[in-house]
């Protein structure tokens, strides 16, 4: 057991014990023969007889040392002995940098949430150390907040590379187990894939989502399942204070193909100096590659899709052991059907019937016409759109010849109505209109009737042109 005062492998006096993880212990100490104060990580004793263990730190030595970055903190030396003099129980241990500054998982656990421009200056920082080690072939596989130190001044420092492995280097761990934190990792590690450049960015870009949500985007206590939910599932969106290109820039960047990430570090730290630049979010290189890929014989709709969170690699196709993303809520089985049908396609064929999956997330770009189904819907809608307006059209003429129809007969019906009742019986006096004495007045001056004999009523009937028969 290690203790305050105690001298380690003869050289290093240990001080305070700075934090304590799963694999050890980290601690403040002074470097006797070249007096400066370094921090020493130390392997749990228990854990040195576990030779898959101790080759992870060993990589972790070497592995760091190979780097020379102001944004990974320094290796200055490596080695194994006992931990107490003459004692039976081994050792190794790890020399490096003493970084003045917290972990960004404490920040987190203070603040919830922290500042765009900190997160940004951040990710930009990150991205750049994590480019030292691409540059190298190198792979960190297990970026996270508790892995990114932040100094008083702001400056980024990456620690960490114990799971760091070669492009063309031996598995580190057994068959079939994976490496790296569930709630930061990449899809395709998830899986069991190789981790590449693009994966650390993918845990990078986690890390930033939960800097500006105030939480990790899958929440479960069971690690299998968080992995899953990488897997398949789409993040919840950003709150809505977070500017429009930062909100894209995370999005693009948490795509389940790592072939439509950003390729490496330093390409995505490239694409945070553009949003913080204010300039349109850069493509990544992938995407460029296959939207200069010339295609045979283009059919309608056809073209390159953007970025857009969750969707389907290029070509339509997913790789090996890779689930189609659902979206939030349960996908109907007809849609599941596509998937799998669009998942059999050879990549880069121009299919027609390729499912591409769109995101409640909105894509960081416009949109052109794509390959697959979404390019052949969208000129597909076009043409219904066409027909539905010409049949609008049509029935809108009939509608108005049926009601100018019905007017017609309607006014037809009136009118004979109205000739039909002038028509029928009526008094026999015959009238007309007169201008001063209006409608329904007889023409001719009225006579007394009552008292009058027959003869002469006779007469002035007949005057009036009235016949009594």
């Amino acid at each position: 057991m290690l203790t305050t005062g105690q001298l380690l492998a003869e050289r290093y006096r240990l001080g305070r014990r700075i934090a304590v993880g799963g694999m050890g212990e980290v601690w403040e100490a002074v470097d006797v023969r070249l007096d400066r104060t370094v921090a020493v990580k130390v392997l749990k004793a228990e854990l040195c007889g576990d030779a898959e263990f101790l080759h992870r730190f060993r990589t972790e030595a070497r592995t760091t040392a190979s780097l020379n970055h102001p944004g990974i903190a320094a290796v200055h030396d490596y080695g194994e002995t006992a931990a107490v003099p003459d004692g039976p129980e081994d050792t190794a241990y790890l020399v490096m940098e003493l970084v003045e500054g917290e972990p960004l998982a404490a920040i987190l656990a203070r603040e919830r949430r922290i500042n765009t421009d900190h997160v940004m200056d951040m990710l930009e920082q990150a991205g750049q150390a994590l480019q030292a080690a691409h540059e190298r072939s190198l792979v960190h596989r297990d970026v996270k907040p508790g892995n990114i130190l932040i100094t008083p001044d702001g400056k980024v420092k990456l620690t960490d590379f114990g799971i760091a492995k070669a492009a063309d280097a031996a598995p580190v761990t057994r068959n079939g187990m994976v490496m790296g934190t569930a709630h930061y990792i990449a899809p395709e590690q998830a899986l069991g894939s190789d981790a590449t450049p693009a994966s650390d960015v993918y845990s990078l870009a986690v890390v930033g989502y939960e800097c500006l949500m105030g939480h990790r985007p899958f929440l479960s206590e069971n690690a299998v399942t968080v992995a899953m939910m990488h897997i398949r599932e789409i993040a919840p969106p950003l709150p809505p204070d977070v500017p429009p290109g930062v909100r894209a820039l995370v999005e693009a960047t948490l795509v389940k193909d790592p072939r439509r990430r950003y390729a490496d570090g330093g390409e995505f730290a490239a694409a945070v100096a553009a949003v913080r630049a204010g300039r349109p979010l850069p493509t990544p290189s992938a995407v460029v590659a296959q939207q200069q890929r010339p295609v045979n014989a283009p059919g309608p709709g056809t073209g390159v899709h953007p970025v857009v969170p969750g969707s389907p690699p290029m070509g339509g196709t997913y790789p090996p052991g890779v689930i189609p993303p659902q979206q939030p809520g349960t996908p109907q089985p007809a849609q599941q059907a596509v998937q799998q049908q669009a998942g059999q396609h050879q990549a880069g064929q121009p299919q027609t019937g390729q499912q591409h999956q769109v995101s409640p997330q909105q894509a960081p770009m416009p949109m052109p016409t794509g390959t697959g189904v979404a390019g052949a819907m969208g000129g597909n809608a076009h043409r219904r759109t066409g027909n539905s307006r010409i049949v609008m059209w049509i029935v809108v003429v009939f509608l108005a010849v049926v009601l100018l129809v019905a007017i017609g007969l309607l006014t037809y019906w009136a009118v004979g109505r109205f000739e039909l009742g002038m028509a029928g019986p009526g008094p026999v006096a015959d009238l007309s209109l007169d201008s001063t004495n209006g409608l329904g007045q007889t023409s001719h001056r009225q006579e007394p009737m009552i008292g009058k004999p027959a003869g002469e009523m006779g007469r002035s009937l007949t005057r009036i042109g009235t016949t009594i028969r």
